[in-house]
């Protein structure tokens, strides 16, 4: 059996489930996906009860929650999982008046340290002696080859995730082109410094372990694969600044997040349906997920 622990991008935000990275690397055999949109890594003790639908995004069950849901250890295969974004958070990654170092660094934390517990942990439950983990790498969501249709995209994207384009003091929008650079830098930082601490946390556990129990999945994705870069494997805001995933998997995520968000007693949360309804910006489509597909297909034989 393939089991599937992580965030969004494991989730496959946005997909039909024949499209899903781990639907197609399975090609008929036993899957369970756990993942969900929002996860965090979290931590050992997380106990919090809260599910929704797993295309609104809820930082829990965390990560650790997934693993310790799992009662059929004996019939797992392989395990693919991911993680640490969420935790780093959007919300400053975006932010061009964060410092790439900052992102860095919280990055060195999450997808270093803390994935290397969370690794540690789950290879520990593994009783197949041929039992792998597979932990699968990020990517540039932005990057140097991003080029916007109109400022709105940007702006847009900025304002899903609660980052203010205009100075609180004042009424009149910043250009967005000053602030594009520092949305891109910290993409890029994010994207190196989560690619040097997963293959980290990957080797680390393998030593502790004395064998090769897990590998890194390198998703492939380059600068041109970015949000709106010329070969671009994400889904996008359109022009319309809406989102642009599969039909059917988008009026699903609209009716969950106005369930959840959409009514005068969530006003407030306005920014959370604002997001739920447009989660599947920045994430793999058809093309990315099949890419991570084959990715994984190079980097494991089971």
């Amino acid at each position: 059996m393939i089991l599937t622990l992580g965030d969004s991008v494991a989730w496959g935000q946005g997909l039909l489930d024949e499209h899903k990275f781990d639907r197609i690397y399975a090609a008929g055999r036993p899957l369970a996906r756990i993942a969900h949109s929002g996860a965090i890594l979290g931590a050992a003790g997380d106990n919090s009860t809260q599910h929704e639908y797993p295309e609104v995004p809820v930082a829990f069950p965390s990560v650790w929650q997934q693993m310790h849901s799992v009662s059929n250890w004996p019939d797992v295969d392989l395990v693919l999982i991911n993680g640490g974004i969420n935790d780093v958070s959007l919300t400053r990654i975006l932010d061009p008046a964060i410092d790439p170092d900052v992102i860095a660094v919280l990055t060195q934390q999450y997808c270093g340290g803390a994935m290397t517990a969370l690794l540690g942990e789950l290879c520990s439950h593994l009783v197949k002696p041929a039992a792998r983990a597979a932990l699968v790498g990020y990517y540039p969501i932005l990057s140097s080859a991003s080029d916007f249709e109109n400022e709105r995209q940007p702006r847009k994207l900025m304002e899903m995730h609660r980052v203010p384009s205009t100075p609180p003091s004042s009424a009149i929008s910043v250009d967005i082109a000053r602030l594009v650079p520092g949305m891109v830098s910290n993409c890029l930082a994010f994207w190196h410094s989560s690619t040097e601490s997963l293959k980290g946390a990957v080797g680390a556990v393998n030593r502790d372990l004395g064998r090769e129990v897990c590998v890194y999945v390198d998703t492939g994705f380059t600068e041109a694969n970015a949000l709106w870069g010329p070969d671009c494997l994400l889904w996008e805001l359109s022009p319309q600044l809406e989102a642009e995933d599969e039909a059917d998997v988008k009026e699903l995520r609209r009716r969950a997040c106005d369930a959840l968000y959409g009514d005068l007693v969530h006003l407030p949360e306005w920014g959370n349906w604002l997001l739920c309804c447009r989660a599947s910006v920045g994430h793999p489509n058809i093309r990315g997920a099949a890419r991570l597909a084959s990715a994984i297909r190079q980097a494991v034989s089971i």
